[in-house]
């Protein structure tokens, strides 16, 4: 079982035709990364200025926490993506309906305080799928957070699941138009949710307006 698994679940390795890819990736995280790095430099340099007052201080110092912050969740992106292009994918049969349970209740209520409606809809059995629950769980959670980032009040955001064709198929949708561009910081989140879910034999689609992602993992007994 285990090596019927392994071989329905290539490693997740960095090959010739997605260097390319790979690259340009990572040419944007670093190009995301100079961004907050610059307003960081200048507010430290500007806190060091003769005359600075108290109310100053406190704005530069807030300024520079906010944006280190966004500096270091950047970072750990670089890494993860990394991590996943280089090591091993761990396959393995597992519930999907637990990886969505697995924060969606916190989600819900965040988005219901900004007046956002999360609308769930599964089948009435979803069967066990193929893969890696952990890298499932980032690519899912990230097309998530970045619809709830755009969406707003009066919007509903939808994540619908469906099998067909021995996929579970999950779209993630907010069907109005907002007329803006996806920021280098979410644009690098998503990168790393699709080599996610490639990596796992799964397909993976974006569209950033109106926006959507389309996952799709084999489900168990999928390729028999």
């Amino acid at each position: 079982m285990h090596s019927a698994t392994m071989e329905l679940c290539p490693v997740s390795v960095v090959k010739n035709d997605d260097m390319d890819r790979f690259c340009a990736t990572m040419s944007q995280g670093l190009h995301a990364l100079a961004q907050p790095l610059t307003i960081v430099r200048s507010a430290v340099a500007a806190l060091s200025a003769p005359g600075v007052t108290a109310q100053d201080q406190r704005r530069y110092l807030e300024l520079t926490a906010q944006h280190v912050e966004r500096t270091c969740g950047l970072f750990e992106c670089l890494q993860e993506l990394v991590i996943a292009s280089q090591i091993d994918v761990n396959c393995e049969l597992f519930e999907l309906s637990e990886s969505i349970a697995n924060g969606i209740e916190d989600r819900t209520a965040a988005l219901r305080a900004s007046g956002i409606e999360l609308q769930l809809k599964l089948p009435k059995v979803l069967p066990p799928v193929l893969g890696d629950a952990n890298r499932t769980q980032q690519a899912l959670f990230a097309a998530l957070n970045i619809a709830a980032a755009i969406s707003s009040p009066g919007d509903v955001v939808e994540l619908l699941v469906s099998l067909r064709n021995g996929f579970v198929q999950l779209h993630l949708q907010n069907s109005r138009l907002h007329g803006r561009a996806i920021n280098s910081s979410q644009r690098l989140s998503l990168a790393l949710a699709e080599i996610n879910i490639r990596s796992q034999q799964g397909k993976y689609e974006c569209t950033e307006d109106p926006f959507r992602v389309f996952i799709a993992l084999p489900q168990q007994g999928g390729f028999l």
